[in-house]
């Protein structure tokens, strides 16, 4: 008998997807430990190439094979530890390490997003699943040999990508997800706190200062490499000491008297959402962008939010913001406080999710970089651009 017969339509939940690897329907999975709440982590492998033309839409089976054969792409060396240089504004191409071969003949859909660590340092992630003609996820009907590819495009930094790394995140659902949209927008008055406006399930920018080495700061915006710069890499390190300094990479923002925020061209910003939200064990949320495009802004942030996100916090509040990653567009931006930015989408779970005694990386956040980052220093000196130099 399949594992899902008894399973009910839905997000798939860490206990379901680890049957699913038992019985090899996804193979050659590192650890226990790529397993969320409702998704797992995928690792990029140490088969990478540049992507010569620039990104190249997926177009169903045979994704690599067709590229090399037209010659857009060509392999990329390794750096002497191992590890893969990124140039920003270049794209590249890795084969993802799992396999999903034999998910053909089953009702298990999937769609994916970047992880939330990779979205905050201005890199984008896609991945092409062999037999799709899109981005982003799979129809089970359409996976031809079961490959996986990453397709990756930092745009601030130049970064470092370790194989067996995972940048990017696979959620499972028992048939269609658009099955599984939970619509009642009452649910938004119950799991968002500090919503303006009743039964509404979009969040808004957050533009009220929060206190971050002493400053009042209510963004962060993205340092260009700068000469002598070295790249971001794209693991967590063992200790602060080893991470990049974020007053390396990372400017201080200030809102103006008004209560707005200047949002320059080409320019990329992390800003958290107003509304905080906390998830029972029994839904899981998909965040999109209200619109590819805001007016002269570009959202980055389309992600996944897990069962469980935002309860138990450390220090007792009820609920935990979400992060945007903004980019300028054309031309500058004046945002203002508590408008609009992204939408939610509610997911039943297939099951309930086991409560455990984390909240994962973010869960306790307020306005935070990404993990990758050591932490701020105590106090700093601020510049009148909002550059940053420990005291």
């Amino acid at each position: 008998m399949s594992p899902w017969t008894d399973w009910i339509p839905g997000v798939l939940s860490k206990s379901q997807v680890q049957r699913l690897i038992d019985e090899n329907y996804v193979t050659n999975v590192g650890s226990p430990k790529q397993l969320d709440y409702s998704s797992i982590d995928v690792r990029v492998s140490d088969e990478a190439f540049e992507l010569t033309g620039g990104c190249v839409k997926p177009f169903r089976r045979d994704f690599l094979s067709e590229l090399k054969k037209i010659g857009l792409v060509q392999p990329l060396s390794p750096q002497p530890g191992g590890e893969y240089l990124l140039r920003s504004r270049k794209s590249y191409l890795f084969r993802i390490e799992e396999r999903i071969t034999e998910l053909r003949y089953s009702p298990i859909f999937g769609t994916a997003t970047a992880k939330s660590s990779v979205g905050r340092l201005d890199v984008l992630a896609r991945l092409i699943v062999d037999g799709m003609d899109e981005y982003e996820g799979f129809d089970p009907g359409r996976i031809s040999n079961g490959e996986m590819y990453l397709e990756v495009t930092p745009m601030t930094f130049d970064v470092l990508v370790r194989p067996k790394t995972a940048l990017t995140q696979l959620r499972l659902f028992k048939c269609k997800p658009h099955d599984s949209l939970i619509r009642a927008g009452a649910l938004s008055d119950t799991v968002l706190t500090g919503s303006k406006e009743g039964s509404d399930v979009t969040l808004s920018a957050d533009l009220t200062p929060d206190l971050v080495s002493g400053r009042e700061v209510v963004a962060f915006s993205a340092s260009h490499n700068r000469p002598g710069s070295t790249p971001v890499p794209m693991w967590k390190a063992d200790s602060q000491e080893l991470m990049p300094k974020p007053w390396e990479h990372w400017k201080f923002e200030f809102a103006d008297v008004n209560k707005r925020l200047r949002i320059k061209k080409d320019q990329f910003y992390i800003i958290r959402s107003y509304e905080k939200i906390w998830l029972p064990s029994g839904v899981a949320v998909y965040c999109r962008a209200s619109d590819e495009t805001i007016g002269e802004m570009r959202i980055h942030y389309a992600g996944f939010v897990h069962p469980n996100f935002g309860v138990g916090r450390k220090d007792g509040q009820r609920g935990t913001p979400l992060i945007f990653e903004v980019r300028g567009h054309d031309i500058d931006v004046s945002l203002r406080h508590c408008e609009k930015m992204a939408r939610l989408e509610f997911y039943r779970m297939s099951e309930d999710c086991k409560p455990e005694d984390h909240t994962g990386e973010y869960g306790d956040q307020t306005l935070k970089l990404s993990s990758f980052f050591a932490q701020w220093p105590s106090a700093v000196e601020c510049d009148i651009d909002g550059s940053v130099t420990p005291r």
